[in-house]
């Protein structure tokens, strides 16, 4: 655990290598990589856990997740297994695993990240603090404007607190097992009765929240305690950090939002955004996004929890402050209230830098798929209950195609080196779909073909996607070259360490018989 002040309000956290984020990790093309996960997390005690792997429990074990990687299957024992009952790794306090991957020769160059993912562990531990960047380097650094220009990383975190049941000067996340925080009301339940805990679990809001880029606070959330406004938190702007620009300075700017839960359109003050990739993908040519007439609900770049995104600014040639901001949302259980995330301050002798037009092609994910390759359409729903019926103790389900998560089912088979269209949707508000989603799959990535009928540039290559409510998304995918038991999940943490999320397993073609 990480002991630390944060705006004024000591905290106790989960870091990797006692930093927030975790230390960057630099790979190139066709290296191999090895990461020791020791697991140095104090005990936890889940004697009381009725054994439902989809209650959250076990927070003292922990495992590791290389998101958007295209590398081995790793989530299962052992890594790379094809074994459909293999169950999940779960490294215990003071034990360790050694992570072994070759990073493939035609790997994407971009920006990916490494978080938990022990189920019923994950989103207490991410939003504590464990999460760090993946950056793979290639040819995409070496276009000569993108090499002239500085990289700047912007990765943000959010940060779940209760006051400590030990001390309540000590703002940590340590839920009592089976304790749920309620955010309507704001007590905490034990099997639905009342106590007089200080926090537990949540899939709503915390106590008390903080909003990090690169590990400093700019925003904070409290609880709302007035009724019928449980879900519209408390929102406080803290101070920003700034950074300098030349005017007509090229910057390059990676970045990850790696919250729990919360979906972010991004803006940038009077300029335009040069998009040259998505979740570590780059585009086959840079694409502008002007800071006029843009989307009032997506803003210039809508990033969903888990979504990367790299851009160029080249600095206005007028001298001033502007802002890197969110605009608001209420398209999830809570609203999501306006952002300061950073500034950007224009001075100094102008430059005059140029901008990248064609982009080096990202060979793994080309030719792009043609509709006529399909093989398989399938339909990936996102749904539930709330009061729950099948999770009784969270109180509420959370459900993919109408199923709660098996660690050992295996509801989706898939051939290597097969193509298949993916409909992606969330149910109506009967049935749970009272907000948002964003889909994330495991091992390859897809392409996004449309959003609400809305067909989407060619090249859209992305690993999460947000499926709105009331909208079908439509992704197109090849799995290639790993065979193995993997997942795809909502990734709202929470959403999935309660059950929504399915395993999936990619398999040698079939000979004769179809499996």
């Amino acid at each position: 655990m990480k002991e630390m002040v944060l705006d004024g309000h000591r905290v106790r956290l989960r870091a990797y290598n006692d930093q927030i984020p975790g230390p960057t990790i630099t790979v190139t093309q066709g290296q191999k990589l090895r990461i020791r996960m020791k697991n140095d997390l104090p005990p936890y005690d889940s004697s009381a856990w009725n054994g439902n792997h989809n209650v959250p429990h076990g927070l003292d074990h922990t495992a590791l997740h290389l998101h958007g990687m295209d590398v081995l299957p790793h989530l299962f024992v052992p890594l790379g297994t094809s074994d459909p009952l293999s169950p999940m790794i779960k490294i215990p306090p003071g034990e360790h695993l050694d992570y072994d991957f070759v990073i493939p020769e035609n790997h994407p160059p971009g920006l990916n990240w490494y978080h938990p993912h022990k189920h019923g562990a994950t989103a207490v531990q991410a939003v504590s603090g464990m999460a760090g960047p993946v950056i793979v380097k290639g040819s995409i650094d070496e276009v000569p404007e993108i090499k002239a220009a500085r990289s700047i990383p912007l990765v943000i975190q959010d940060i779940g607190l209760f006051q400590s049941e030990e001390d309540p000067d000590i703002w940590t996340y340590e839920p009592v097992q089976n304790a749920m925080w309620q955010t309507y009301g704001g007590f905490v339940t034990i099997n639905g009765e009342r106590t007089s805990l200080r926090g537990g679990f949540t899939a709503g809001d915390y106590k008390l929240r903080y909003y990090l880029l690169n590990g400093e606070p700019f925003f904070k959330e409290t609880h709302n305690e007035t009724p019928n406004e449980n879900t519209k938190p408390v929102s406080s702007q803290l101070s920003v950090q700034r950074f300098k620009l030349a005017p007509g300075e090229v910057v390059r700017f990676l970045v990850l939002n790696g919250c729990s839960d919360n979906l972010m359109p991004i803006v940038v003050d009077g300029h335009d955004l040069h998009l040259i990739a998505m979740d570590g993908v780059n585009f086959a040519e840079v694409r502008t996004v002007s800071s006029e007439g843009f989307s009032e609900k997506d803003g210039q770049l809508l990033l969903s929890p888990a979504n990367r995104s790299e851009f160029l600014i080249k600095a206005s040639t007028k001298p001033g402050i502007y802002q890197i901001r969110q605009l608001p949302q209420d398209r999830q259980f809570l609203d999501s209230a306006a952002k300061v995330i950073a500034e950007i301050e224009v001075a100094g002798e102008a430059r005059d830098m140029p901008l990248p037009g064609k982009l080096p092609i990202p060979e793994r994910e080309y030719p792009l798929i043609r509709p006529e390759e399909v093989q398989r359409v399938r339909q990936v729903v996102f749904g539930g209950s709330v009061p729950g019926t099948i999770n009784t103790v969270v109180g509420q389900d959370y459900l993919i195609n109408n199923a709660i998560y098996d660690e050992r089912e295996i509801p989706t088979v898939v051939e290597l080196d097969s193509v298949e269209e993916w409909h992606l949707s969330v149910t109506n508000t009967h049935h749970g779909g009272v907000e948002g989603h964003p889909f994330h799959i495991h091992v390859n990535s897809f392409e996004v073909i449309s959003v609400g009928g809305v067909e989407q540039p060619p090249g859209t290559i992305q690993d999460t996607v947000w499926v709105p409510t009331g909208q079908t998304v439509i992704v197109r995918m090849r799995f290639k070259e790993y065979v193995g038991k993997a997942v795809y999940h909502c990734h709202i943490l929470p959403h999935e360490d309660t059950g929504m999320m399915q395993n999936f397993l990619i398999v040698e073609p079939a000979k004769g018989d179809h499996h």
